[in-house]
């Protein structure tokens, strides 16, 4: 103990390695105070009585902030500043130092020093670099410069309100679509836009629900006092803490040009259906009124060529006679193909159905074609089955079709080639009659044009080739009233195959074919 005593009195009072470890540590404390961050010491009259080299490198800049009075007296207690940066608003012990051009920020700290006869009252203050909030702030600015972009290069506007509809923020598209600037509409309740927005935004039971909407059609008043119609889009969003409900964020996209576009299209096409149905009305009750004159004709016609009630004055009647009566018939026969077209647009034209033979109906249309075909130095082959099962059809209209698809393959294909007709059921179970010839061909975009009537591929082909381009669309019509379809395939120089395909349902299950 007594050698204790000796140490402590050489130490005053303390032992000799224990009074060397204070010496450094205020050697320590006095180097982190002069080379760390910015730091002072402020006496209560608001003056610095300490400066370390850092601070002295912003004075100027802090000089013109509040820092010496809030060191003095801070205006927050840590509890008040912690529930404001919870509520999302900046920290105000926060400074922002510009230094070389560039945003510095820094957080300060106080600390009150002990009663002494030099510090009475004194606060030390500690500026701590705060960049992770510098960092956070870009990013922020980062996205709001990408947001107002993107909302002045889109054609919709976009708005955001409060829990009570008053608008908040809108885009600066307002300007070009409604004619108010965006900050003529801040504080304007989003119902005095549109009188129809109460049925989008309110809740009829008072229930406190707010849904998202979308494309709900508001019709807006402009600055010019113009309504335009709009599709608006709406989200509620809520509080990150609390979550409640704090307003409606959305979009608007004007549609007013594209309604007018719409309505007049629809008129358009309610007129052209209504001039259309009146025109296959006015030719389907035309029938009997053109048919009698024409019968007439071509009676009397037939009689004089024949020379039924005598011989004619001149031999050249006779030709005359002959000539009237072909035309005649020819021209009747055109008219009825009109006429069919018209009955089959406007839904008159109905279909006398039976049991038939598919063979048979072939055979009879080969008889009828083969004379032509012959003469056109053509060779007609059928190539059919034996055996076919029944069909439940119009033989007549089947019959029609199928002769309007043979003329237009003779009618087109060069003298020396082959025209057949084909069919049988095929691999998806329904039956097809098929028409192949070694024609001229058409290009394959010029399939459809061949499907609408008085249509001709091109002026060539109807200089070259008489007919009134009523054939395939007739047949096509026809074939469409049994449930079935008329396809075709062809190509430039090399031929045409048209295939009329009638649905399975035409199929009779119980009966062969008996040839």
């Amino acid at each position: 103990m007594p050698k204790d005593r000796d140490q402590l009195k050489k130490g005053n009072g303390l032992p000799h390695n224990l009074s060397g470890a204070f010496e450094a540590i205020s050697a320590l404390k006095n180097d982190i105070v002069h080379n760390g961050p910015p730091t002072c010491v402020i006496n209560s009259d608001g003056q610095i009585i300490f400066a370390n080299a850092a601070y002295e490198e912003i004075a100027d800049e802090i000089a013109r902030t509040n820092l010496l009075e809030n060191a003095i007296s801070p205006p927050y207690t840590a509890g008040e500043i912690e529930a404001i940066k919870l509520a999302g608003g900046q920290d105000p012990d926060e400074y922002i130092i510009i230094q070389n051009g560039k945003s510095a920020h820094y957080l300060a700290s106080y600390h009150h020093l002990d009663h002494s006869s030099n510090t009475t009252g004194a606060t030390a203050v500690v500026l701590r670099p705060n960049d992770e909030i510098t960092q956070i702030k870009q990013a922020l600015a980062t996205v709001t410069d990408r947001l107002n972009d993107m909302a002045r290069l889109v054609s919709d506007w976009t708005w955001e309100t409060d829990s009570q509809l008053n608008l908040t923020y809108v885009s600066p598209q307002v300007q070009k679509i409604l004619g108010y600037h965006p900050s003529e509409l801040l504080g304007k309740n989003i119902k005095e836009l549109s009188l129809t927005a109460t049925r989008v935004f309110d809740d009829p039971r008072g229930r406190g629900i707010h849904k998202p909407f979308r494309d709900e059609q508001l019709k807006i008043e402009t600055r010019n006092k113009d309504e335009r119609l709009f599709l608006v889009s709406g989200l509620p969003f809520y509080t990150r803490n609390g979550g409640e409900y704090a307003g409606y964020r959305g979009s608007a996209r004007d549609i007013t040009e594209q309604q007018h576009q719409q309505s007049a299209l629809q008129v358009a096409k309610e007129t052209a259906e209504v001039a259309n149905r009146a025109k296959s009305e006015f030719l389907a009750n035309m029938s009997h009124e053109l048919r009698t004159p024409l019968n007439a004709i071509i009676g009397f016609s037939e009689m004089m060529s024949s020379q039924l009630l005598g011989p004619l004055g001149n031999k050249q009647y006779h030709e005359y006679s002959h000539d009237i009566h072909f035309s005649a018939r020819h021209l009747l026969s055109v008219i009825n193909d009109i006429l069919d077209v018209a009955k089959i647009e406007a839904g008159k034209l109905e279909l006398l159905e039976d049991t038939m033979d598919p063979l048979k109906l072939a055979v009879s249309v080969q008889r009828l074609m083969i004379e032509r075909a012959e003469n056109a130095g053509l060779k007609l082959k059928l190539s059919l089955p034996s055996k076919l099962p029944m069909l439940y059809a119009d033989q007549r209209k089947l019959k029609q079709v199928l002769i309007n698809i043979l003329a237009n393959a003779v009618k087109f294909t060069p003298a020396g080639g082959i025209v057949e007709l084909s069919g049988g059921i095929n691999d998806e179970g329904n039956f097809e009659f098929v028409v192949t010839d070694s024609g001229i061909g058409i290009a394959e975009a010029d399939i459809p044009k061949a499907f609408e009537p008085f249509s001709q591929i091109d002026s060539t082909l109807s200089r070259q080739f008489d007919g009134t381009g009523l054939g395939l669309p007739l047949a096509l019509g026809l074939v469409r009233l049994h449930g079935g379809e008329l396809s075709m395939t062809s190509q430039p120089e090399k031929g045409t195959t048209v295939t009329c395909m009638l649905p399975a349902s035409r199929i009779m299950a119980d009966a062969g074919n008996q040839a």
